[in-house]
């Protein structure tokens, strides 16, 4: 509901003392919670803060029941890859089995395509 910053610094600090908090900060939209039934697979993306989710995630996590759903974690991070952001979602989700995840660095570079492509191909989903 109340969006992060702009600013790169105070994002950063606005998500820190969140993550220190362990605050769930409400959400603007979520998925409709009444065809929720209708996925198997949740595809979640997030960045890499501090080795683990970032609190709205968390949030999500929190606000459905997983329970018989396959998640598919991909995270952005500079160098520290998943940290504990897997450990962290498999808490969150307890009854959710989690599938391979992705991590890109940075950006993820020209291979970003074809890496994405060949993550959900091993993961069994379907593009087109």
């Amino acid at each position: 509901m109340k969006p992060y910053s702009d600013d790169y610094n105070t994002v950063l600090k606005q998500a820190q003392n969140d993550q220190h908090k362990q605050a769930r900060p409400a959400l603007k939209k979520k998925p409709d919670a009444k065809k929720w039934a209708d996925y198997e697979t949740i595809i979640i993306g997030y960045p890499n803060w501090w080795a683990s989710i970032p609190m709205p995630i968390a949030t999500l996590l929190e606000s459905y029941d997983f329970t018989g759903k396959r998640i598919l974690p991909f995270c952005s991070h500079g160098g520290g890859r998943f940290g504990q952001s897997i450990t962290a979602i498999a808490k969150l989700a307890p009854n959710a089995k989690i599938g391979e995840g992705l991590s890109v660095h940075y950006s993820g570079g020209s291979s970003l395509s074809k890496d994405v492509a060949k993550w959900l191909e091993k993961n069994g989903v379907k593009t087109k």
